[in-house]
């Protein structure tokens, strides 16, 4: 018996209701991610978030040229996302260096927020594209969408890129 007394209705409504769920949970991750890289950018200042996006594309050339990578247990997820982690960490060493040199210039909260989105989007994209995420979460339909075509991992590889045009000055 449908709860609504519309036989057919509650079907519908319990799949809608799942989609947004499970969007809504990986949404959540989202926005950890993106609030955690807001605070260090408020933090340490804006400069270094711009290390951190060059860290992040230095990070992906890296893992991909790592000619060790064969050494590795192609089982275990966590520790290649290790190696990921350790390219992005020393890449963020050499670049904070680097942040002397940058300009420095108030950071406006819009500019700071949109930038944190972008590079929490590059994070999710590269999480899906170039690391074994997958392996140890399971994505929703509604976040592949917005990540796993190839289209979309290049736009999310674009979109820091932009964001440092329009808001890294």
């Amino acid at each position: 018996m449908d709860l609504l007394g519309n036989p057919g209705i509650a079907e519908p409504l319990k799949a809608a209701l799942d989609y947004v769920i499970a969007f809504g949970a990986d949404f959540f991750a989202f926005i950890v991610v993106a609030g955690a890289i807001a605070t260090l950018a408020f933090y340490f200042g804006r400069d270094r978030l711009i290390s951190l996006i060059a860290a992040l594309y230095a990070g992906i050339v890296l893992y991909r040229a790592f000619p060790y990578g064969s050494l590795l247990p192609a089982d275990n997820a966590y520790i290649q996302i290790g190696v990921f982690v350790g390219f992005v960490i020393v890449s963020l060493l050499a670049f904070s260096g680097l942040s002397f040199f940058l300009a420095r210039s108030t950071s406006s909260f819009l500019g700071t927020a949109i930038l944190s989105g972008v590079t929490a989007g590059l994070i999710l994209a590269i999480s899906i594209h170039v690391l074994p995420v997958q392996t140890l979460y399971t994505f929703s339909a509604p976040t592949l969408a917005l990540f796993a075509s190839p289209e979309m991992f290049f736009w999310w590889l674009v979109a820091p890129l932009a964001g440092l045009f329009f808001f890294g000055r």
